[in-house]
Order: structure tokens, then C-alpha cells, then sequence
């Protein structure tokens, strides 16, 4: 169902005209969310529910289910027959849709480059340069430190697009030293493109006549110096023909050397600089636009369905700030034209440093475009690709402005440049660079002495330190002898001690029961005393009595003595 609000049902017929291959409910839910990226400067689905929601006047809640089905699968929805968003059938439409009403030279920069959201992502980018920015135009998201290949998703994202540029247009295909490999430079000539790489300096390479393969970086000795021409290089075994550029500008640390099969005459070193262009998209798609680094999702697939909606509205909104620039741009040179200016004699002075940039990105020039018209309720504007000139050559780094860069200072040292770039001559060249070399090669030997020393003293520190270790080692082992000696000692006093107490009670048991033997012998033995003497009184009492003379008691054995009263 179509918006009730005037600009996003444009704006969502200008998105279905761009996206065909998707069906006209998923369009419009495109539009929707692009729109609010747009006006909202975020793609946070929390953002882009509430604002939308004010807009449109309806619950944010339902607007924002609305909105999450966009990102799911088919398994993920309610319903039967629910399809998902195919990003990839996407891909050709949104190069297309670049090259629609292209104005200018058919010259076509394309850049490859991998970028990363923390330990989430990593999205692996194929875009359209153009004007500063970026245009991402086919992209594959997938798991950060996921291990494999990218070959087969660089391979399949060319792929994707080929169909859609014409074989008379010009392409060149920049990807950083990173990237770099022999597979890559195939599948970029086999297109019909051309590559234009970034390759290390410590590369082996040999120009056309000459006999041995030699370092690239030893091409440029100097800075402010350049090289260009045919040959060969290698990298993994298999040679590779085509033109090597290097330059190293002055300014910068190291210098920059790419390989391209176009001839040196039709081809820039200048020209691999707008890569870095894809850096800013980067900072567009961040903090620097549409927020995505505050996106909460998870999984990849998801993921490169939001990238679709973040691209739709930053190829609507840099074509919009593109052509708002190219206006401004010719009617500057209208006016500079109609003014009359002194004409000037012999060839122009080449400046020293990179000219002025843009104030303003085409991204912020075309968002504030669009959020101006709704404001304004006016028709939304609509943009389209003019070209420009490519970069013919490269600049110094500028120096920041102060006290010490007024004009008379800035003049005076580019006077005293002049003296002595005129002053030096070939001589005074080779000389200093031999004393370069000889410098070089004497930090070199330097360097090497005080490494050889650092590692002679890290050496001597590990075997003090392991000395260390074993005698403490040892004296803790002699620390334990020593305890465990004692624990024995004092095991076996304790049993000794033991012993004696055990001994002590077996004897005070035996002198208890001797005790108690003699007690119970001396009780028996006064018990039978009492029970003889009473015998005896008994038998006394007897004799006494009347009848005791008339009773005889028969005897055993006659008795020899009588018996004695007690």
C-alpha cells in the first residue's frame, strides 16, 4: 500500500524504478526505509519506526514489524508463500540506475575493498567512484575471521555487474596491495576492464630490455620522482605482463606503485588516488551518515539486506549532490570566462600543493537538498551522474595554515625552492645519492651492531633470569627436604612418646590386677581363716556337751595328736 504522504510515494516510485527485480510491496517497503535514512540521518530500526511513525501518523510498534520483515528470510515470517529480499538480483539494477542519463565521458572507476564492523562483519565492497564518494553497487557480507577463500565472492561480485556496462565503456578496476593477486588480474581482463592494482615495492619486476628482475622500490631513489613503463613482475611464480607506475611524491614516507594493462601514455598514477574514495563511503555508511555501526544485527544475510536500503539512499542522495556540484562547477567557469583577465605569458605554474577540497561532500550536499524540499513540500529532487575529469597528477601533502604560513613566508619559500632546485645539478644528485646510500647503509650496520648487542644482553638477562629460576628452584626444593625432615622427626617422636604412654598403661593395668590378685588372695585367705575358726568352735562346743562322751565318731585314721583348741 502506498504512503499517504506525497514525498515518500514519490520517493518509493522512484525506488521501485530503480530496483525492478523486486516485487512492488518490497519496493515500497525499500522506499520506506531509504526515506527514513534520508531524512532521519540513521538507519536504526528504533530511529527509523518512531520518525516514520510520526510522519505517517500511524503505532510505532506496528511500523516497526512492518519494517523487520524486510530483513528476514522466507523460514522467518509468518504465512504461507512469504518470499525474501534477493540483494543479489539487486546488483545489476543499482549499476544501472548509475548509468542511466550519464553525462560526460564514458569512463567508468570501479573499486574494490574489505571492510569490517568490529568482530561482527566483514563486508567485502564492489563500488562506482564518482565526485569523492563511493556508490556501493554489490557487496557480501559474512562473518568476521571467517575462515576460506574471498576469491569466489570477488569473482561472483564482478560478475554480477559485468552485464550491465556496455562494451564501448571505459572501466578501470582499482583494489588496494591487500587485495592483490594474479586470479584477480585475470578475472578483471577477462570482463573486458582493465586493472589498475596496487603492488608491494619489494616486488620483483623487469621492464622491457632489461635482463634480471629488480625490486620495485628501487625504481624511485627519490621523492618528487616518478617512473613509468612495460614489463613483467611475478608474485607466486606465474609472470604477469603490463605497466608498472610508480610515484613517490614528496611529503610521504614510502611511494605508491600500481600495474594496469594500458599503455603508459593513456594511463595516471593519479588515477588509483580516487580509491581512497571508498575510505569516505566507509565513513558515510559509519558516523559520518547513515550510523551503522549502532546496528544491533547478527547475522550476515540481514545485514546486506540493510546495506541494500543504506545504498539506495546514497545513490539517490550523491546524484542529487553530484549534479548540484557539476551546476555550481559550470557556472563558475561561465563566469570566469565573461571576466577579463590579463593574458598570461609561457606555460601556467603547476601548483605545489593539492588545490582546495570540497567544503562539502555530494552526499551532504544531496541529503540537505532532499530534506529541504520536504520541508519546502516541494517535488523532490532528482539526480544523475556528470562526469568529471580524472586526476592527471599527484600532490604533496598541505601544510597547515598559521602564523608561519603568511603569504610572504609561503613566497619566500618558494623562492628559495626555486634557488636551489636550479642551483643542484646531476652531479650534486648522484652525490647525494650515494651519500644516501652510504648513510643508509652505515644506519644499517648500526642498526645491526645495537640489535646484535640488545640481543646479547636479552640473552644474558634469560640466562641470569633461569639461574635465578633453578636456585630458587633448588632452595625451595631444599626448603621442602628440610620440612619433610622435620614432619618425620616429629611423626616419629610422637610415635616414641606413643610407645611409652602405650607401655606405662600396659604396666599400671598389670600392677592394678596384681593389686587386685593379692586383695582378692588375702580376702580368700582371711575368709578361710573365719571359716576355721568357726569349724573350731563348733567342734569345741561339741566336746563340752553331755552326749558328746556317749557319740563316737569314727575315724579314718587313728589320730595321732589331739587336736588343739584354737
Amino acid at each position: 500500500m502506498s504512503s499517504s504522504v506525497a514525498s515518500i510515494a514519490e520517493w518509493q516510485k522512484r525506488v521501485a524504478a530503480l530496483v525492478p527485480s523486486l516485487s512492488p510491496s518490497q519496493a515500497k517497503v525499500l522506499g520506506l526505509i531509504s526515506y527514513g535514512i534520508v531524512l532521519f540521518d540513521g538507519c536504526g530500526i528504533t530511529r527509523l519506526s518512531n520518525g516514520l511513525g510520526k510522519v505517517e501518523q500511524v503505532p510505532a510498534g506496528r511500523l516497526r514489524q512492518r519494517l523487520r520483515e524486510f530483513y528476514y528470510e522466507a523460514e522467518a515470517k509468518r504465512g504461507e508463500k512469504r518470499r525474501e529480499v534477493d540483494v543479489r538480483a539487486c546488483f545489476g539494477d543499482l549499476l544501472a540506475g548509475i548509468l542511466r542519463d550519464w553525462h560526460g565521458e564514458k569512463t567508468l572507476a570501479l573499486a574494490l575493498d574489505a571492510s569490517t564492523l568490529g568482530e561482527r562483519f566483514t563486508v567485502l565492497n564492489l563500488s562506482v567512484l564518482y565526485r569523492g564518494c563511493a556508490l556501493p553497487v554489490a557487496w557480501v557480507i559474512i562473518r568476521a575471521k571467517q575462515k576460506g577463500s574471498w576469491r569466489p565472492y570477488w569473482e561472483g561480485l564482478l560478475t554480477a555487474v559485468a552485464a550491465v556496462v556496455p562494451q564501448d565503456w571505459k572501466v578501470i578496476v582499482t583494489a588496494d596491495q591487500g587485495l592483490y593477486a594474479d586470479w584477480l588480474w585475470t578475472a578483471i581482463q577477462d570482463l573486458g576492464w582493465h586493472p589498475l592494482l596496487r603492488i608491494s615495492l619489494q616486488m620483483g619486476f623487469r621492464a622491457e630490455g632489461e635482463a634480471d628482475f629488480a625490486d620495485i622500490g628501487k625504481r624511485v631513489q627519490r621523492r618528487g620522482r616518478g617512473w613509468k613503463g612495460k614489463g613483467a613482475w611475478s608474485e607466486t611464480g606465474a609472470r604477469l605482463q603490463g605497466t608498472l607506475l610508480v610515484r613517490w611524491e614528496k611529503g610521504y614516507e614510502e611511494a605508491i606503485a600500481v600495474v594496469t594493462d594500458l599503455e603508459a601514455e593513456e594511463v595516471e598514477t593519479a588515477w588509483y588516488l580516487m580509491r581512497f574514495w571508498i575510505e569516505d563511503e566507509y565513513k558515510d555508511h559509519k558516523r559520518g551518515g547513515w550510523g551503522w555501526q549502532h546496528t544491533k544485527m547478527q547475522d550476515p544475510r540481514r545485514a546486506e539486506r540493510l546495506w541494500l536500503a543504506m545504498a539506495v539512499a546514497m545513490q539517490m542522495t550523491v546524484l542529487v549532490g553530484g549534479l548540484e556540484e557539476a551546476q555550481e562547477e559550470e557556472q563558475r567557469s561561465r563566469e570566469g570566462r565573461q571576466r577579463k583577465r590579463p593574458k598570461r605569458v609561457g606555460r601556467p605554474a603547476k601548483p605545489l600543493y593539492k588545490p582546495r577540497g570540497r567544503e562539502q561532500s555530494c552526499l551532504v550536499r544531496g541529503k540537505l537538498c532532499i530534506q529541504a524540499a520536504v520541508m519546502r513540500a516541494e517535488a523532490l529532487p532528482q539526480g544523475y551522474v556528470v562526469g568529471e575529469p580524472w586526476p592527471k597528477r599527484t600532490y604533496r601533502p598541505r601544510k597547515p595554515t598559521g602564523k608561519e604560513g603568511t603569504k610572504c613566508k609561503k613566497r619566500e619559500a618558494n623562492r628559495q625552492y626555486k634557488q636551489r632546485r636550479r642551483a643542484r645539478g646531476d652531479e650534486a644528485d648522484k652525490k647525494k645519492v650515494r651519500d644516501s646510500v652510504q648513510e643508509r647503509r652505515k644506519r644499517q650496520r648500526q642498526a645491526q651492531r645495537a640489535n646484535k648487542a640488545n640481543r646479547e644482553a636479552q640473552r644474558q638477562k634469560e640466562q641470569e633470569a633461569e639461574c635465578k629460576r633453578i636456585q630458587h628452584e633448588q632452595a625451595a626444593r631444599r626448603m621442602q627436604r628440610r620440612e619433610h625432615q622435620r614432619q618425620k622427626q616429629e611423626e616419629q617422636a610422637h610415635k616414641r612418646e606413643a610407645r611409652v604412654r602405650a607401655r606405662e598403661e600396659r604396666e599400671q593395668i598389670r600392677e592394678q590386677r596384681r593389686l587386685w590378685h593379692e586383695e582378692i588372695q588375702r580376702e580368700r585367705a582371711a575368709r578361710q581363716l573365719r571359716q576355721a575358726e568357726r569349724a573350731a568352735r563348733r567342734s569345741t562346743l561339741a566336746l563340752g556337751s553331755p552326749s558328746a562322751s556317749s557319740k563316737i565318731v569314727p575315724l579314718q585314721q587313728a589320730l595321732a595328736e589331739p587336736l588343739e583348741p584354737p
